[in-house]
């Protein structure tokens, strides 16, 4: 029986998932600015209502970019100090990625079809991502994640005309409309990061905490690393 425990912060929604075999257990809240007197409650309080502990747990699954650099933080450092305590393994994973599955939750959306996780960065700049369905039920990419112009994010969309745009959709249309695409504001939740977490585990892809880095999406180049975090 599997168990994992799943934190998002790196919005201004925080949430916290636990899988434990086939059951789930999710807190969620959108208090922006709370995450640090949310995050160790949320943890808590699924724990208990699922009667186990943080030695129990088989992995942590969390965010790791991009989005607010404050949030990241806060939430990788939670886990870190989970993970080097009980010496349990991490599963990390893009934050536009849990975006797209949060969307599927609540709405269809055909295999073929292509959607598009957009997070405002300010300063006229998006992280955008764009993906499809896998044979697995998750998402996966069709384009990596990076930080783009709010003009060229406009025209990765009128390119790659995706179904569906998510996320901070509204700021990146401002001043525009789309080519037809159905728009979703939304905050991921980690409830979603529950199930990319668990087939990424199945495959064997949670790592030892040391190994993991937060994203900071820099120019074109997807996937730029921060300096790694050490202990907290």
């Amino acid at each position: 029986m599997t168990s994992i425990l799943a934190i998002e912060t790196s919005t201004p929604a925080c949430s916290v998932a636990l899988l434990v075999g086939d059951a789930k257990f999710c807190r969620y809240s959108e208090e922006p600015r709370s995450h640090t007197r949310l995050i160790m409650r949320m943890i808590d309080e699924v724990l208990s209502e699922a009667g186990i502990g943080v030695d129990n747990l088989d992995a942590l699954a969390v965010t790791v970019g991009p989005g607010s650099f404050t949030g990241l933080r806060i939430g990788f450092s939670t886990i870190q100090g989970l993970a080097f305590a009980a010496d349990i393994p991490v599963i990390p994973v893009s934050t536009l990625q849990v975006m797209a599955q949060t969307y599927r939750r609540s709405a269809d959306i055909d295999a073929s079809d292509t959607l598009m996780s957009v997070l405002d960065a300010r300063m006229g700049e998006f992280n955008c991502g764009v993906y499809q369905l896998d044979s697995s039920g998750c998402f996966t990419p069709v384009v990596e994640d990076q930080l783009l112009s709010k003009d060229n994010s406009l025209a990765l969309c009128e390119s790659l005309k995706p179904a569906v745009i998510v996320g901070d959709v509204d700021a990146l249309f401002a001043d525009s409309t789309g080519s037809g695409q159905l728009h979703k504001e939304l905050y991921p939740n980690a409830v979603d990061l529950l199930d990319i977490a668990l087939t990424n585990y199945s495959a064997g892809e949670a790592v030892p905490v040391d190994q993991v880095d937060l994203v900071y999406l820099r120019g074109t180049d997807a996937w730029k690393k921060h300096t790694p975090l050490r202990a907290v």
